[in-house]
């Protein structure tokens, strides 16, 4: 059975992007899981009907010595390792790319289709806001989530950061 050295390297892991978001959620938290939500607020006429708030699913997922071992590491992933396309002077941000060949049934891994992913959250030093972005099936030549997927993380994460003056430093104002 070859599926335990598969899943060291990440293959095999049947969870979604939202679930991975979530978990990279709660480590940009310090450690407290809560329960993804897309609507902040039902209105009518401007006021609102119904508001929803914040779930905690998990209080603390793993030792606060773990979760800034965890910080530290997706910081470096992005200062120094695969997800260098995201470094800028500005913002700090924090993340995992990925990179994987997409399994056929009980034909192993297809060598010709693969997922490329980055998942962080930003700005690293006190995170306001996560994406996670998957590429499936990105284009010969460039298959890693550091080359196809990154880009499009620091793209939207730009268009962020320059709207919303609340999360900026206040030296930046």
């Amino acid at each position: 059975n070859s599926s335990l050295p598969w899943m060291s390297i990440g293959y095999e892991v049947a969870l979604t992007p939202l679930q991975i978001l979530t978990f990279y959620n709660a480590v940009a938290n310090d450690g407290v899981m809560v329960k993804p939500h897309f609507v902040k607020e039902v209105r009518k006429a401007g006021m609102p009907v119904k508001i929803y708030t914040t779930e905690i699913i998990n209080k603390l997922i793993a030792s606060k010595e773990a979760i800034g071992l965890a910080k530290t590491m997706l910081e470096a992933v992005v200062d120094h390792g695969t997800g260098s396309a995201l470094k800028n002077p500005i913002y700090k941000v924090a993340g995992k790319t990925g990179t994987a060949q997409v399994a056929q049934n009980k034909g192993g891994y297809n060598k010709t289709n693969y997922k490329g992913s980055f998942v962080g959250y930003f700005p690293a030093d006190n995170p306001k806001y996560s994406c996670i972005v998957v590429v499936n099936r990105p284009e010969a030549g460039k298959i890693y989530g550091g080359a196809v997927a990154a880009p499009v993380f620091k793209e939207i994460a730009d268009k962020v950061y320059a709207t919303q003056l609340d999360i900026h430093d206040q030296e930046d104002q």
